[in-house]
């Protein structure tokens, strides 16, 4: 039996996070079964007859989870789930061990189903079929009466400060700030946000702004709506009218329009100047829909805005950014709290007052945390033992206080996944969101569309979890797009680490760690994996430190249905070839010494090739021509290999980034074969110089899509290549080495319609002046000058129109920065690392020239090992 508001919506934590999974594990089957019932891109072929069934129950399953979002009680609803994802389970393990036997079986090329295959499938959908048939009824029955719920609604949320009745903690400045914001002499009605992470305490910043009397005294009406991530946009427009018409609510009709109560509300509020608090706005659709009902009369009417949201976009706006506490800040809430109902001397307090530091220290500076941890502690037998046992064993306790449902709550099924990944990473690790994404699509956790890539969308994905104040950027690159994050707090990382184990997602592997039944295992340290139960593994993932190993893993012997394997850190003495029988294999990441044998073309689903050979970087080697027979292969990155020219009519037509091959790789029958490269990186070899310099001009023929190219140089050369034909679509340009000539080559480059990132290192170019000349880089944003041998910069501000950041390393004999470039409205930085007192005096005086002239943003930074600068 089924109960809810909406629909199939049970409310425990437990059918919560099994739904979620039960997502990821629907769109990673669906993934793997879509190109077997098409026959023109499967080398197996099965019969879609036996495979069409289960597909299409898929379809219906995912369609389900992507319309119910809230989840109400249900144990029988438990049990179907747990029962569901078991037989999703089974049918994947079923599929994917029927497909290695019929590619290890075949010695003919001629991959044909066995015929074992299809009672095997009929059980599953035999299986599949009461549930499917369960949900379908239900949704019936709820269709006649009313619609499931919207987009936007999704579980209820957790009150996150409500409890915090033990007076403000560092709070005083920040009511300050934003009050004398609040009542700033501006007539025109503006909008405020106070934004962070969950539990960081913005709704009890916001009730102290609200309730402070000069508040109070300047607004004749004052209106505090929790919205959350379960509402009604009607019922939201009656809560803000309620307190307007007071005896006269009973004028509101229930068949009124959301834009007839609209209006009721404007008209209102017309009259007064008011203060409109939004609490916990989840998704900023929400504000777009409010907004025309709140009328901007020009009487200094103010709306306050409480969000873990980053992505809004309103045109008179102030964003007041949530920080978390410092350690003294956090201790004193905490103390607040734990040692509320201890009658002691402070003498008698001491042991406690250790641990409590160690613990209040623990929770990160996060108040929600100290608020639930400190009424834990609070509640103890008043021993330091049993206090001790809470600092030892916090992560436990944690998972008992909302902290768990906060993190998830209002994250939409497609980005669970994918956010609890994350920590599959070390802690305080800056995960290369280029690494994450390939991760991301070769797991299946991301749904293809119609007009967008694989990892375009994983980007999406990705600054959503970002917008939602769960995941922080490390680092950002001068094309806006994120290099590096991190999930956001440590706490987060905890739990989402427990919650990924106990939902069977992933598993952090260390000494002693229980591996049975886990799918995906993260080896974080040196482990014996050969005695761990590990056969129904699909993704091993190695972040111990580097080790070398001369034999192979034993545990690829036995982790046959292998989808990702990144084993980087470890370095083998040559190609594993067990590896070689990891048929299922969609992602390795390898380090070994030698060739890569031409039986790699046996992992016919490769879609993330990365191989590094530190042997074959001096001299680079061939990779086999069986490389051109993974069709499915998106991103190689071949660290002292070259792609060979292939003696038969094949295409990498699905490869996107190909880095690491030195100049050999460029030639006519390469290029022309890899045609929808974006991102290309190269190596140049001066000993190869007179091959390469002749065919060089063919790099950019066939590479139409190309936005990204880097070419570095690993010894001195002239000139080493031509910078003819560079494509229009160019977006960013790293260049080492290759000795061009300032006055006759840049101009090639400054033409570029759409560069915005340019990196000139060692020797990119030479000679002493740089001169450049109007109508030049009109689209770039961040400009590189590191080891050069320049001596000046001869430019003025339209030179560079709307330039953001400019770095100038190691320029030794680069005399100054032209003060004519501080007047770049749009430049932000000047970095300069290691250069010559001249070159920063000139950029202080830049600096100094702003300032007087009123400009604040321009930001100087001064690197130097020198005590003179």
């Amino acid at each position: 039996m089924i109960n809810s508001d909406y629909g199939l919506l049970p409310k425990s934590a437990g059918w919560r996070k099994r739904a979620e999974m039960a997502y990821a594990l629907i769109v990673s089957l669906k993934q793997t079964l879509e190109p077997l019932l098409d026959s023109a891109r499967s080398r197996i072929q099965i019969s879609s007859s036996e495979l069409q069934p289960i597909y299409e129950d898929l379809c219906y399953l995912k369609s389900f989870f992507d319309k119910v979002k809230s989840l109400e009680d249900s144990n029988s609803v438990e049990e179907l789930e747990k029962d569901v994802k078991d037989v999703l389970q089974n049918a994947r393990d079923l599929i994917e061990s029927h497909l290695s036997d019929v590619v290890h079986s075949a010695g003919d090329g001629s991959w044909n189903s066995s015929a074992g295959f299809s009672p095997k499938m009929v059980k599953v959908k035999d299986k599949l079929s009461p549930f499917i048939d369960v949900l379908k009824a239900k949704e019936n029955e709820l269709t006649g009466n009313q619609q499931l719920p919207p987009d936007v609604a999704v579980p209820v949320p957790v009150p996150v400060l409500s409890r915090i009745n033990h007076g403000i903690v560092e709070l005083e400045y920040e009511v300050k700030m934003l009050q004398r914001r609040l009542l700033e002499s501006d007539s025109a009605l503006q909008v405020f946000y106070i934004v962070g992470m969950f539990g960081i305490g913005k709704t009890t910043l916001a009730k102290e702004v609200y309730n402070n009397e000069d508040t109070v005294y300047k607004f004749h009406m004052r209106l505090f709506v929790e919205i959350g991530v379960k509402y009604k946009l009607e019922e939201l427009l009656l809560r803000l009218l309620r307190p307007l018409l007071q005896e006269r609510v009973s004028e509101v009709k229930k068949e009124e329009t959301v834009h007839e109560l609209g209006d009721r509300l404007s008209e209102s509020l017309s009259h007064r100047t008011y203060l409109v608090v939004l609490d916990d706005l989840r998704d900023m659709r929400v504000w777009e829909q409010l907004r025309p009902y709140f009328p901007d009369v020009g009487n200094g009417s103010r709306i306050m805005i409480t969000t873990r949201m980053t992505n809004m976009d309103c045109f008179r706006k102030y964003i007041h950014q949530k920080r978390l506490l410092t350690h003294q800040a956090s201790w004193w809430l905490f103390y607040q709290i734990a040692f509320s109902n201890m009658k002691m001397d402070m003498h008698q307090k001491k042991g406690y007052v250790e641990i409590g530091w160690e613990i209040a220290k623990n929770m990160g500076g996060l108040p929600l945390a100290l608020v639930e941890i400190g009424e834990v502690v609070s509640k103890l037998p008043k021993t330091v033992e049993c206090w001790r046992k809470v600092a030892q064993n916090m992560n436990s306790h944690i998972q008992e206080t909302s902290i768990p449902k906060a993190v998830n709550a209002g994250l939409p099924q497609h980005l669970k996944a994918c956010f609890l990944y994350l920590c599959l990473f070390q802690r305080h690790y800056d995960i290369p969101t280029s690494t994450l994404i390939k991760l991301w699509v070769a797991e299946g956790f991301i749904e293809p569309e119609a007009d967008q890539s694989l990892e375009q969308i994983a980007e999406e994905y990705l600054e959503d979890l970002v917008s939602r104040s769960l995941v922080i950027v490390d680092e950002q690159s001068y094309t806006g797009r994120i290099k590096t994050c991190g999930v956001i707090h440590k706490l987060v990382r905890d739990v989402c680490v427990t919650e990924a184990r106990q939902q069977k997602l992933f598993c952090i592997v260390n000494e002693g760690t229980s591996t049975k039944n886990q799918r995906r295992l993260s080896i974080q340290s040196d482990v014996l994996l050969e005695v761990m139960a590990v056969s129904r593994v699909r993704s091993l993932v190695f972040m111990c430190a580097d080790a070398e190993h001369q034999d192979p893993l034993p545990v690829f012997e036995r982790v046959k249905w292998l989808r990702v394997l990144h084993a980087l850190p470890i370095r083998f003495s040559k190609f594993p070839d067990q590896v070689l029988k990891l048929v299922r294999l969609r992602y390795l990441a390898i380090t070994f010494e030698g060739e890569l044998p031409s039986s790699i073309s046996t992992l016919w689903d490769l879609q993330v090739l990365i191989i590094v050979s530190s042997r074959a970087i001096s001299s680079p080697v061939f990779l086999p021509l069986e490389i051109w027979e993974l069709q499915k292969l998106r991103h190689l990155h071949c660290m002292g290999f070259d792609l060979p020219l292939p003696s038969t009519d094949l295409n990498l037509m699905k490869l996107l980034t190909l880095s690491g091959v030195s100049f050999r790789t460029c030639v006519d029958g390469v290029l022309a074969r890899i045609p929808n490269v974006i991102k290309l990186g190269i190596r140049f070899n001066p000993a190869d110089h007179a091959v390469e310099v002749s065919c060089f001009k063919a790099v950019f023929s066939y590479l139409n899509h190309l936005e990204s190219f880097k070419c570095g140089v690993t010894s001195q050369s002239e000139a080493a290549f031509s910078l003819l034909g560079f494509p229009s679509g160019l977006i960013k340009l790293t260049l080492g080495g290759s000795g061009f000539l300032w006055d006759e080559h840049t101009s090639i480059i400054s033409d570029l319609p759409h560069l915005q990132v340019l990196k000139l290192r060692w020797r990119a170019f030479c000679g002493p002046k740089w001169e450049l000349y109007e109508g030049g880089f009109p689209r770039l944003k961040f400009l590189v000058l590191e080891d050069l041998d320049i001596e000046q910069l001869i430019a003025r501000s339209n030179h560079f129109p709307v330039l953001q950041k400019l770095l100038t390393r190691r320029c030794c004999k680069l005399e100054e920065i032209p003060l004519d470039m501080g007047d770049i409205p749009t430049l932000e930085v000047i970095e300069v690392d290691e250069c010559s007192i001249s070159l920063v005096e000139s950029a202080r005086r830049i600096q100094k020239e702003q300032e007087e002239l009123g400009n604040e943003n321009l930001k100087v930074r001064i690197h130097s090992s020198s005590d003179e600068l």
